[in-house]
């Protein structure tokens, strides 16, 4: 079993580490200026911004990709995918943007009989492609 994070594009790093720090400083600076009881600041502000940085944290560290002897194994957060390296057909590299368990732009995408799988982008891509290329010889995989 061999598992490979996702590539991290610095437009994530600026959002998991730079918007949620900003917007809880913004907030405290408005609460000292306006005040409002704290429980209700805790509430509607506070609790809100805590459980959306806990979540991306959650993607930033639990976002990645497992080749097992049998199959491709793609997490992020609570979701999983599971696809039979038998049933791999293509590998191509993309940049195509659309939402995707990946943490980058530089992606690759999947396609397996039954169709497309997720755009990933695993942060060793030469040995990701280089372990699939090992256990999928029927693959077309370039990168």
């Amino acid at each position: 079993m061999h598992y490979f994070p996702s590539e991290r594009a610095w437009w994530f790093h600026l959002i998991a580490w730079g918007v949620f720090p900003g917007t809880l400083v913004l907030l405290l600076i408005q609460q000292f200026r306006d005040p409002i009881p704290w429980m209700t600041w805790f509430l509607t502000a506070f609790l809100p911004i805590l459980l959306s940085a806990g979540f991306t944290l959650w993607i930033w560290f639990g976002t990645g990709y497992t080749i097992t002897e049998t199959h491709l194994i793609i997490r992020s957060a609570f979701f999983s995918w599971r696809y039979p390296l038998a049933e791999i057909t293509r590998v191509r590299p993309t940049r195509n943007p659309l939402a995707s368990p990946a943490l980058s732009l530089n992606r690759l995408e999947i396609r397996t009989r039954k169709g497309l799988c997720p755009l990933i982008s695993p942060a060793d891509r030469e040995g990701f492609l280089k372990l699939l290329r090992e256990r999928c010889p029927q693959a077309d995989i370039r990168g």
